[in-house]
This record gives C-alpha cells, sequence and structure tokens, in this order.
C-alpha cells in the first residue's frame, strides 16, 4: 500500500478530532433521585456550562436507575460542574458526579480488579 500525501493529512485530522474528543466533556450523576427529570438536571448543570446532551439510565421496564450522562460543550464546564456540584444535594439527595468513561474502558477496569 502506497500512502501519498492526502492520506497523512486525513490521518492528522483524525488526531485533532481525537484530541478535541467531545466525549472527553461527558460526565456521569449517581445517586440521582427517581423524582429527577431532564428538565431540572439541565437547570442545575447549565449553570456550569452549555450542555449539549443528558441521558438518564432506565430500566427496560422504564423505570430509573439512579444515574445519568451530562454531556457539555466544553471541557472546561464539565470539570466546573464536577467542582461545584459533586457531593452537593440535588432534589434532597447527595448526588456524585464525575468524569464518564467508555463503556470498554469501565468493563476492563472491572475485569482487572477480580483477576
Amino acid at each position: 500500500e502506497v500512502k501519498t500525501e492526502e492520506g497523512n493529512e486525513d490521518d492528522e485530522e483524525k488526531k485533532k478530532q481525537q484530541r478535541s474528543n467531545p466525549r472527553k466533556a461527558r460526565l456521569i450523576i449517581r445517586n440521582l433521585s427517581f423524582k429527577a427529570r431532564e428538565n431540572s438536571i439541565r437547570e442545575t448543570f447549565s449553570k456550569c456550562g452549555e450542555l449539549a446532551e443528558i441521558n438518564i439510565l432506565k430500566k427496560p421496564d422504564g423505570k430509573m436507575v439512579g444515574c445519568a450522562f451530562v454531556q457539555y460543550k466544553n471541557v472546561n464546564n464539565a470539570a466546573k460542574a464536577i467542582k461545584e456540584l459533586n457531593a452537593k444535594p440535588f432534589l434532597g439527595r447527595p448526588i456524585a458526579v464525575d468524569w464518564a468513561v467508555p463503556k470498554e474502558v469501565f468493563r476492563g477496569d472491572k475485569k482487572d480488579q477480580t483477576e
């Protein structure tokens, strides 16, 4: 396989996209009240910056799990949210706010601990 100049530029572009990966600004919220709704989460978390997405986790039967993912448009805003909202009361419960890790990494960590 012959690499052309164009191919190298594509590689550079991919690296740039990886560096500015929007998933890095993704947080997980745990110990979330079952009363939490997207609008109440948005109201609280948007104080730290612009949100791209909120995903409240639910069981197949529609019941809440007590966790949600919040995606910020900016990593600095996500860091600010962790600093300002972690362990603070939200709808009467102290919430745990932390960086979300990809599912593969999370599962990999679990496996390493059992070996």
